[in-house]
């Protein structure tokens, strides 16, 4: 119940008017007193903003201050009305009791402000997004074409912690010198150097790779030839091959040649005949060593026999005739035999030795064929019979 108020005095006038010997005092109270009034309603938290209305946070142990703005049912803010802090998911992020947000994980949590039986709310995002990566390892050497060596990628957020499930992709700076697959696996391709880099949305990381080919073994090629002309060439080349049998760079190499009376080389690997037999030539590059086969087997790409031409004067008379069978170069075939014979045998006959002796008037042609390398070339000579007897009497047709 209200208690009445006392009146209060204020400025007044009193007019006496004598009605029927009553005396009435009229009271004239100012205009500018108001009524009487009841004290205001107390205000009452009636709604809560938060500031920022939503989060997103990009890094474990990121942190964002939020504020609370409350405000009583007439819409006027109250200062200092107490307000208490409230996180959907632990998990994802913490507030403390001042409104600070603290990212605890990847996720989705709502942030709660309370002040009476008001509240108001916010969304937070926890996405860690990769701010470096690291590359293991971060440097390797191949010393075999065909080698490889499997990459690791470690993306780590803003703050240093680890960014679990991350998108990685690869790329090689030199696919001619190594490959990378979707996994990571680096694969030696050629001698050089290149940068092989893991990349996690914007970031990325790198590491050197060098591809420096050991030569663990030698080949010579051709690894046999035959030289079927003295004085014919063949150039030898030597290889080194790394661990994996993948050619690598020309080793220098010192040549020699097991029999120089057979084949020579100089020191390109030029190897050149000099008469017919067999040898081998080795290439010598520090430790290692390998040899190529030579075989000068002359072969005959001409007969010549002397004279080409004769005449015999009469029945009885003899001429030696010579055979030479030559290689294509113009050498002399060593070691070879002869096989004679005669288009004519009324008129002229050969023996083994290319005697030719005349029977008979006539013309006859001497056929000489080497025996070795090269038969199918015959040299020839024409052996004319006059047909005189030996007595001096000629003989007729």
């Amino acid at each position: 119940m209200r208690r009445p108020e006392p009146r209060r005095a204020g400025p007044a006038c009193s007019v006496a008017v004598p009605i029927v010997a009553l005396t009435l005092i009229v009271a004239c109270v100012g205009d500018d007193e108001a009524a009487p009034t009841g004290p205001p309603d107390p205000p009452v938290a009636t709604t809560v903003g938060i500031s920022p209305a939503s989060v997103d946070l990009s890094s474990l142990g990121e942190t964002l201050q939020l504020t609370a703005a409350v405000l009583d049912q007439n819409s006027q803010a109250m200062a200092g009305a107490p307000v208490s802090w409230t996180v959907s998911d632990n998990s994802v992020a913490t507030v403390s009791a001042g409104g600070l947000v603290t990212a605890a994980g990847n996720g989705n949590a709502t942030v709660t402000a309370t002040s009476g039986s008001a509240a108001g709310t916010a969304s937070v995002t926890v996405a860690q997004r990769a701010a470096r990566v690291d590359v293991s390892p971060d440097a390797h050497t191949f010393s075999a074409l065909g080698d490889s060596v499997r990459l690791t990628a470690a993306p780590f957020d803003a703050n240093d912690n680890a960014v679990e499930d991350a998108a990685i992709t690869w790329s090689s700076a030199d696919d001619s010198v190594a490959t990378v697959d979707s996994n990571g696996l680096v694969t030696a391709a050629g001698n050089g150097s290149a940068s092989i880099t893991a990349h996690a949305g914007a970031s990325s990381g790198a590491a050197a790779v060098t591809v420096s080919q050991v030569i663990v073994e030698m080949d010579v090629v051709p690894a046999a030839m035959t030289l079927f002309s003295l004085a014919d060439t063949v150039r030898l080349v030597a290889t080194g091959v790394d661990a994996n049998g993948h050619p690598g760079p020309a080793p220098a190499v010192t040549w020699i040649s097991e029999n120089d009376a057979v084949a020579t080389v100089d020191s390109t690997g030029l190897v050149t005949a000099v008469r017919t037999g067999s040898t081998d030539v080795f290439a010598a590059a520090g430790e290692l060593l390998d040899s190529a086969g030579v075989t000068v087997a002359q072969l005959a790409t001409e007969v010549r026999v002397t004279p080409q031409v004769d005449t015999l004067a009469r029945v009885g008379d003899s001429v030696r005739l010579r055979a030479v069978a030559l290689d294509r170069n113009g050498y002399q075939v060593e070691d070879t035999d002869y096989v004679w014979s005669t288009s004519n045998p009324a008129a002229v006959k050969v023996d083994g030795s290319g005697l030719v002796t005349a029977v008979g008037r006539g013309t006859g042609t001497i056929r000489a064929q080497a025996t070795r390398a090269g038969a199918n070339y015959v040299g020839t000579a024409t052996i004319t019979v006059l047909g005189s007897t030996a007595g001096g009497s000629s003989a007729d047709p």
